[in-house]
C-alpha cells in the first residue's frame, strides 16, 4: 500500500468530515490551514511511523510562537483527528494512540456586548449615502434584529426572505437548517438597501463589485465604525451576536426560547455564556437596592 503522509490524506479526510461529520465550510478552510502547517513546522511525516515526539514538537513551536490556547487546541484537534481517521478508515496500527493526544481547555471567554446606549451610537454613526454605507447599516440591523452568525446572513438571498412572515430558513452550523425571525427594523432595512440596488445578483448582500460580500470584507468596516462611533470594546459581527442574545436575557426571555432564537444545539451552551450576564445585572441591583449603612 503507498505510503501515507498528512498532506496525501488531508483533503480525503477534510472531505470525510464535511460529508458525514457534516462540518461547515469555515470549519474545513481552517483545518486545511492547520494540516498544511503543521507539514511546514514539524514535517509531511508518514502517519503510520507519527509518534507522540512529533506533538510534542508542534506544542513546542506552536507555545514559543505564543499562540493562544484556543489556536493551539484547534491545531491538536485536527492532527488527532486526522490520525483516528486513518487508524479506523484504513485498519492501521499505530505507533500513537490519538486517544492519548491532549487538548488544551479552552478558556472562558467574557462575553464582550454592547449597551443599549452604545448600539445607538454604533447605529447613528453609519453614514448611510454611499451604497456601501447602506449595506453596512443594513447588516448591522440584520444581525441586532435576528441573532444570526455572520456566515448565515451573508449566504442569504433575496428570495431566502418571506416579507409577510419576517422569516427565513438558513443553514446553520453543523449544517443544520433552522428559521430565523426579523423585527420590524431589520425588515424596514432591507427594504430600504435592495430599492437603491439596481443589479440582478440574487445575493442579499453584495460588494461594489457586484459578488457577494465575505466576512473578510467586512472586518475593516467593523473596525472603523467602532472608532467612529467611540467604542471602546471590539466590535464584531459576532459581538451583534452577543447583544441580541445577552439583550433578550436582560428582559427575562426565557434561556430554552434564547437558544431556539440563536441555533444552540444545547441548552447549556446559553446558559453558560449568558446566565452570568444576567446574575451580576441582578447582583448589581441588589447591591444598590439592599446596601445600607
Amino acid at each position: 500500500m503507498e505510503k501515507q503522509t498528512i498532506k496525501n490524506l488531508s483533503e480525503e479526510y477534510l472531505m470525510w468530515l464535511q460529508v458525514e461529520r457534516r462540518f461547515a465550510q469555515s470549519s474545513i478552510v481552517s483545518y486545511r490551514s492547520r494540516l498544511k502547517c503543521f507539514v511546514r513546522d514539524v514535517g509531511d511525516i508518514d502517519l503510520s511511523e507519527f509518534t507522540m515526539e512529533h506533538i510534542f514538537k508542534l506544542k513546542q513551536i506552536l507555545y514559543k510562537r505564543e499562540n493562544s490556547e484556543v489556536f493551539i487546541g484547534v491545531c491538536l484537534a485536527c492532527i488527532k483527528g486526522l490520525l483516528k481517521y486513518y487508524r479506523d478508515q484504513y485498519s492501521i496500527t499505530l505507533k500513537i494512540n490519538p486517544d492519548l493526544i491532549t487538548i488544551p481547555k479552552r478558556p472562558r471567554r467574557e462575553v464582550v456586548f454592547l449597551t443599549s446606549e452604545e448600539i445607538q451610537r454604533f447605529r447613528d454613526s453609519i453614514d448611510i449615502n454611499p451604497i456601501c454605507g447602506l449595506r453596512f447599516r443594513t447588516l448591522t440591523e440584520v444581525l441586532l434584529g435576528t441573532g444570526m452568525r455572520i456566515s448565515e446572513a451573508l449566504s442569504l438571498d433575496r428570495t431566502s426572505i418571506d416579507f409577510e412572515t419576517k422569516e427565513a430558513l438558513v443553514i446553520g452550523k453543523g449544517s443544520k437548517q433552522r428559521t430565523i425571525f426579523f423585527n420590524e427594523e431589520s425588515i424596514m432595512w432591507i427594504k430600504l438597501y435592495l430599492e437603491r440596488r439596481t443589479d440582478k445578483n440574487p445575493a442579499l448582500f453584495i460588494t461594489t463589485g457586484k459578488n457577494r460580500l465575505t466576512n473578510q470584507d467586512n472586518t475593516r468596516y467593523f473596525k472603523r465604525q467602532r472608532k467612529i462611533a467611540g467604542i471602546n470594546k471590539k466590535v464584531t459581527p459576532h459581538c451583534l451576536r452577543h447583544c441580541f442574545a445577552s439583550h433578550l436575557a436582560f428582559n427575562n426571555c426565557p434561556f430554552t426560547e434564547i437558544k431556539t432564537l440563536c441555533g444552540h444545539e444545547r441548552l447549556d451552551t446559553t446558559i453558560k455564556y449568558y446566565i452570568g450576564l444576567t446574575d451580576k445585572s441582578r447582583a448589581k441591583q441588589a447591591h444598590e437596592q439592599y446596601l445600607k449603612y
